[in-house]
């Protein structure tokens, strides 16, 4: 089977900005919490987490470990690897718009 030329001569395309991906704790916002009636504090208890580190962590502002991933699992029935699967997205996202904005300050 021969591959068309189209295929071979085709240009590597790059997108201008990367498409967007959430914080795992959006995610978590948008999937879970938003379809549930329990408080916030009922949800963390179930998780066996402080209320404090759920709160930073539907804010963005605490990272999926492999400890909360699976106790994320355990609750929502999302893979623990699909936890840390966004968690390595998000990092890889913010991560390339910094050197886009350092890259645009130096050149």
């Amino acid at each position: 089977m021969t591959i068309p030329a189209f295929v071979t001569n085709s240009a590597a395309t790059l997108r201008a900005d990367p498409l967007y991906c959430p914080h795992p704790g959006e995610v978590f916002q948008r999937r879970c919490l938003s379809k549930t009636s329990l408080k916030q504090d009922e949800v963390a208890k179930r998780i066996g987490i402080s209320t404090k580190h759920l709160s930073r962590f539907t804010n963005g502002h605490v990272s999926v470990g492999v400890e909360l991933a699976r106790k994320l699992e355990a609750c929502t029935n999302i893979s623990a690897a699909a936890w840390l699967h966004y968690q390595t997205q998000y990092d890889l996202y913010t991560n390339k718009k910094l050197e886009s904005t350092v890259s645009l300050m130096t050149a």
